[in-house]
């Protein structure tokens, strides 16, 4: 009999949403190949009208400033469809103020709503995984007895709201939890010194095709670094507009070029601060480019920098990682333990220019051979993070530390 996998989340991709990471979804799709039987819950926030009224016009600036996806219009029905035959619920769910706690009304609505859902479909789950604390610590910690299932909460952050959201409830809804994931090691780390280290507990980090992965380097770094990428957003808490002036300053000669993936309310200072240092000649600006054409420039790239704040984790390093660049991403932030400085990439302060420049100029200090270690080294810890395999070690880590194999 095939195992049952109940995932809430709040954030998930669907064919009717322009907006929604498809990382939690990458890890479902590949348990349903492992033979599990998975059905999501997408829990979709609803506000009141007039917090639209203001997200319409004030969206750019919100989302540039936080990078949050910013809904203009509310979701208003429940929505089913099936997803590389993952089953998808979409509930809108109310609450009056953004990052609040939804109302035990709605709380009990909706928990009445999976069992009757659940009891129809005959899909009486053995492991319930939550994704984001809020409001799934809560519904997972209810629905945990009513099914005597084991149960999971994935942290993508620290879970300062934890204690803020449910006040003197936390505790008592932690304890419901057999199993603890967190999405990189800072959040491991911030969430254990605010809630003590946990009886159970794994790495959930995310992965990528595996034919993004070289099986070797072919990169020859001859030279200097001079060929430079940055793919993601361009918005404030990216910092992608730092890389211009770090390498521009180590680069007297102006034998570098830059290309920029992606869009944002950025750019426009971007490509002024291009013109002021003339730049234009060394800098592209490409856009949104789709995922599978980006590994093309990635091959013709030496370094990928992406040196952000407040980055979950970033698939972007991985496949950057996995065509042998050379990667620079931020320290204390979601690559960081996937990237070991020195060893298999470099990890820079967030943002910080002239930390920027003193790791470019120590990778340039190094010889070709060294280099290419380096490339390869990165090449071989992503092949470890394939989709399927993390989706596996994620499966395995619950279903062991559930005591389901048994």
């Amino acid at each position: 009999m095939k195992k049952k996998v109940l995932l809430l989340t709040t954030i998930y991709p669907a064919p009717d949403l322009k907006y929604g990471t498809p990382s939690v979804h990458y890890f479902t799709k590949e348990w349903v190949k492992m033979g599990y039987e998975v059905r999501v819950i997408h829990y979709q926030a609803v506000y009141p009208k007039i917090l639209y009224f203001f997200a319409s016009i004030f969206r750019d600036k919100i989302a540039s400033l936080t990078g949050a996806v910013v809904f203009t219009k509310p979701d208003k029905e429940d929505k089913r469809y099936q997803m590389d035959n993952v089953t998808v619920l979409r509930f809108p769910i109310f609450k009056w103020i953004p990052h609040r706690k939804f109302t035990n009304k709605i709380i009990k609505s909706n928990i009445k709503k999976i069992i009757k859902i659940n009891l129809e479909d005959d899909f009486n789950p053995n492991i319930i995984i939550g994704h984001f604390s809020n409001p799934q610590l809560e519904i997972v910690s209810q629905l945990k007895h009513i099914y005597q299932a084991r149960t999971c909460m994935i942290m993508h952050d620290i879970g300062v709201s934890i204690k803020k959201v449910y006040k003197k409830k936390y505790k008592m809804l932690m304890n419901n939890i057999d199993v603890w994931g967190y999405r990189s090691k800072p959040i491991k780390n911030g969430f254990e010194k605010e809630f003590g280290k946990q009886k159970e507990s794994f790495f959930c980090y995310s992965g990528i095709p595996d034919n993004y992965i070289l099986e070797s380097s072919t990169k020859s770094f001859k030279g200097n670094l001079s060929k430079f990428v940055y793919v993601g957003e361009l918005i404030k808490r990216k910092h992608a507009i730092s890389i211009i002036p770090a390498i521009n300053s180590v680069y007297k000669d102006k034998k570098f070029h830059i290309s920029f993936v992606g869009k944002g309310n950025e750019i426009n200072k971007m490509k002024a601060l291009s013109l002021s240092l003339k730049l234009n000649d060394n800098i592209s600006f490409l856009g949104h480019i789709p995922r599978n054409e980006i590994l093309n420039i990635l091959d013709e790239s030496e370094c990928m920098i992406m040196i952000s704040k407040n980055e979950t984790f970033g698939l972007v390093y991985l496949e950057a990682m996995g065509r042998g660049c050379i990667t620079i991403g931020s320290k204390n932030q979601g690559i960081d333990g996937v990237i070991i400085d020195g060893i298999n990439g470099f990890l820079c302060n967030e943002g910080d220019q002239e930390d920027l420049q003193q790791i470019i100029k120590h990778i340039n200090s190094l010889s070709s051979a060294e280099r290419q270690k380096i490339s390869q080294k990165a090449i071989d810890t992503v092949k470890k993070l394939t989709d399927f395999e993390a989706a596996k070690k994620y499966i395995i880590e619950v279903d062991k530390k559930c005591n389901l194999n048994d």
